[in-house]
Formats: structure tokens, sequence, C-alpha cells
């Protein structure tokens, strides 16, 4: 829920104090909002929680960090300890992380349902393969490797790993050298080149594109025939997974608009931002749709290089700019 657009479409919006709680939450409609999200009391038995498997975005929007910092790594290595039955295949590079042979690393030579036979990487071990259970083993990379994302949000997504951390890897996508954070079980190794992967169909990358009547963006990544688009929302990233047919039409690079100061404003000039969440970065306008600009920010390594804010947010270089 955007508490702003029910503003603007003159929805009741309350702020209320939970008596229970204490916390304070937007009331709609007798119904309470928090960062987008909807609290309420339910019932535990009508709750399932039978293979509930978080992606690692998602962990990271809900997790609580602990007291000392130690939060983020617990709460990492419990997710992992709880997950699903990872699928290995013969020639996965893995480490142990349980047991005797804790940190041993190896290849896998055969799968026979729960159990994992692996070939050593050490010679000081006197057999040539090795059986553990799935819960033993993760995935095992190094700086440098390729991969891809095999599911979860980022599905389809190949680049190369910039960093690894215990169950999660660090790589920078291919396509829009974007920096994503996912699960070793999330990914395998690939040999696949996205280099060219810039358009799909009538759409490429960098385009405005319409989703429905209300709602657009720029395609921010192709993957295949889904796309990520980041819509236009000013309140902060708001990023759609898109499919080709999900697509109404592509809007044209045109158009213009007036900054904070009633100066015009078009296409390719550079503004700086002056307030609301992107206060203070700047770039080149790329699209201007509906009183939203797209700006296309160097320092911006997320989301393409792209920010979104409103015109009147806005001031275009060399023209007078208060400090607010």
């Amino acid at each position: 829920m955007n508490i702003n657009e029910a503003r603007e479409m003159n929805l009741r919006v309350e702020r209320k104090q939970d008596a229970r709680t204490g916390d304070y939450f937007d009331n709609i409609a007798n119904m309470s909002f928090r960062d987008g999200f909807l609290y309420k009391t339910v019932a535990m038995k009508s709750i399932s929680i039978q293979n509930i498997h978080p992606t690692f975005d998602e962990l990271e929007k809900f997790r609580q960090t602990g007291e000392g910092g130690d939060g983020e790594m617990a709460s990492l290595s419990t997710l992992f300890r709880n997950r699903k039955k990872v699928c290995f295949m013969k020639g996965d590079r893995v480490i142990v992380v349980k047991g005797d042979l804790r940190d041993r690393k190896g290849c896998v030579e055969k799968v026979e349902e729960d159990t994992i036979h692996i070939r050593p990487n050490e010679k000081d071990l006197p057999m040539e393969t090795l059986a553990f259970s799935d819960k033993e083993l993760r995935k095992y990379f190094e700086v440098g490797d390729h991969v891809k994302v095999i599911s979860g949000s980022s599905e389809g997504v190949i680049g190369m790993v910039e960093s690894v951390e215990g169950h999660v890897v660090s790589l920078i996508s291919n396509t829009t050298k974007e920096r994503l954070c996912v699960f070793t079980d999330n990914v395998v190794q690939s040999s696949e080149v996205t280099s060219s992967l810039t358009r799909f169909g009538e759409y490429e990358l960098r385009d405005l594109v319409k989703l429905d009547n209300k709602n657009f963006g720029v395609i921010i990544r192709v993957d295949g025939e889904v796309f990520q688009v980041l819509k236009g929302v000013p309140d902060r990233p708001e990023v759609a997974l898109v499919r080709l047919r999900e697509i109404k039409e592509k809007v044209e690079k045109k158009g213009y608009a007036q900054d904070h100061f009633n100066n015009q404003l078009t296409v390719k000039d550079v503004v700086k931002v002056i307030e609301g969440p992107c206060k203070r970065k700047q770039g080149s306008v790329e699209h201007i749709f509906n009183g939203i600009v797209f700006i296309n920010d160097r320092q911006q390594f997320e989301h393409a290089g792209f920010i979104c804010a409103k015109t009147r947010s806005l001031v275009v270089h060399g023209q007078m700019v208060i400090e607010m």
C-alpha cells in the first residue's frame, strides 16, 4: 500500500497508535499499514508455515538485527539450516559445513536421493569418494566464477561472483552491472553469455513502458522474456517483474515539464533533486511522464543507474537553487 497514492485518491488516512503494542500505524478503513505492509491479528491455525522458503531479499526486508550486530548472520544461518532440499548435481563444487570434515571441499560425483557422493580436493584422505547428507553440504563458489541464478526473484540473471560470505553469494549482473545477493542454493555455474541481452521482442533496456492504465516504469533488466521494471513511484524504489505479454505499450521518449522553480524541463537536461528520498542526487533526464522523471545517475549502481523523482522535486542545472 502506497500511503501517498491513497491520499491522492481521497482515501481517509489516519495516524493511530496501537493500544496493545504502542506502535504507530497508518489507518485506512480500519486496516493498519506500516512501510506499505498490512498488519493484522490472525489465528495461528489459519497460518501455513510448511514449505515456506523466503528469498534473500525477503529475509533482508523483514530481518531484525539482534544485539551486538550478530542478528544478520544468525538469521541467515538459521534459514540455511532449515532450507528446502537442495538439488545437487554431478559436477557441483561443494564445501562440508558440518562434522569432522567441516570446511573440506570437493566435487559432486553422484547423487542418490538424500546422499551426496563427493570427490574431495585434498589428497590426504584415504577414500576416493565420501558420502554426505545434503544438509551437510553447500555449494561452493569463488570470486570470478561465472554463474546463473536458477530460482528466486532474480531467476535467470547471469553474472560474475564478486564475493562469497558463508551461504550468500554477491554477484554483478552481466546485463545491468547491478550488484545482487543470493543464496548459494539458488546459483549454478554457467557458461552462458548475456552481454547482448539488451532487448526482447519490441522492448529493450531503458525503454519507458506502460504496464496498465496507472502503472509505468523503465526497463532496467532483460532476462529472456522477463523484464525488470523500475516503476514510477518517487517515494521509494519499486521494481516489478514483468513478462512480455504484461507490457501494454512503449512510451516514446519525449515530453517536457517544469522544475521546482518553474524552469522548463526536457529530456537530456541535467538536473538535481532538492527534496524527497533522492535529495542531492543528480543526473540527466531520460524520461518524463505523468509528472514523474526518470534520471540516469552515474553514481547510482542499483536499478541500472536510474532514480525516480517528481518534476517539482527537481531543479535544472544552472538554474536558481535554494538549499532546503
